[in-house]
């Protein structure tokens, strides 16, 4: 048997049985334990498993599966700069917010790598997937009525259920943030709703927006930019724009 055919086959039986061990290896193939070592070895370089004494367990992929399924590629390096923005001031011990967007997502995905105790609340089901792969992260799901166009809880229940929490950093993204007006917009009404109620329970607030959000406009406008708030954007925002801001007392991230 080829060293890849075995490498296949070991693969196979970890997706069936999620561990195995290096003397069920030996004997099933014929071979020394030392062979099978070198070929475990080899596939945790390969990022297909993870070793454990004695054999190995099957490396989960649900992080990549839902970052490739709900992140444009033509935006997901600039994305992933905004989401390693927003784990640079998350601290051990923190109690945040992460609500429905596609650079939160990324944010847990960047999370779920720490070895930091959090707590997170969130409305967005992909990341309680992703985070829920991390025992040292606790998870608190909101629940409420599921949109799959988000793959999120909205709705009233959510919204009420979001009041009970007092987080001490909240994270939101936004569809659109008008600077004349001093206005963030959300595409529903509900939406809007739901994201207002975050930025009033949170202690420190966070806006999260790509430098194009500030030429949008959209449906509900579902709250002042207020002194005190923080912007995390990339580095194009315009030098009028971030003025205006800085003037206002808010702060920028970039």
């Amino acid at each position: 048997m080829f060293v890849e055919e075995r490498k296949q086959r070991i693969l196979n039986i970890l997706k069936q049985k999620e561990k195995v061990s290096v003397n069920e290896l030996s004997s099933l193939f014929s071979v020394s334990k030392v062979i099978i070592r070198k070929d475990l070895c080899n596939m945790e370089e390969e990022d297909l498993l993870t070793r454990t004494h004695g054999g190995a367990i099957f490396k989960k992929k649900l992080v990549d599966k839902i970052v490739l399924k709900d992140i444009a590629k033509e935006d997901l390096a600039e994305k992933t700069e905004l989401a390693e923005k927003v784990v640079s001031v998350i601290k051990e011990n923190d109690v945040i917010f992460l609500d429905d967007s596609t650079v939160t997502i990324l944010v847990a995905a960047l999370l779920q790598k720490k070895k930091m105790k959090l707590t997170v609340i969130t409305n967005m089901l992909g990341i309680q997937k992703i985070l829920s792969e991390n025992k040292s992260i606790e998870v608190i799901s909101l629940g409420g009525i599921y949109d799959s166009r988000t793959d999120s809880f909205i709705g009233e229940m959510a919204r009420q259920n979001l009041e009970r929490f007092n987080p001490n950093k909240v994270f939101i993204g936004t569809c659109g943030i008008n600077v004349d007006r001093m206005q963030l917009s959300a595409s529903t009404i509900d939406e809007g709703k739901f994201k207002n109620t975050a930025l009033k329970i949170g202690k420190e607030t966070y806006i999260l927006a790509q430098n194009k959000k500030f030429f949008q406009d959209y449906l509900y406008n579902f709250s002042e930019i207020k002194n005190g708030m923080t912007i995390i954007t990339d580095k194009n925002i315009s030098h009028d724009i971030e003025t205006k801001l800085l003037d206002s007392d808010v702060k920028i991230m970039k």
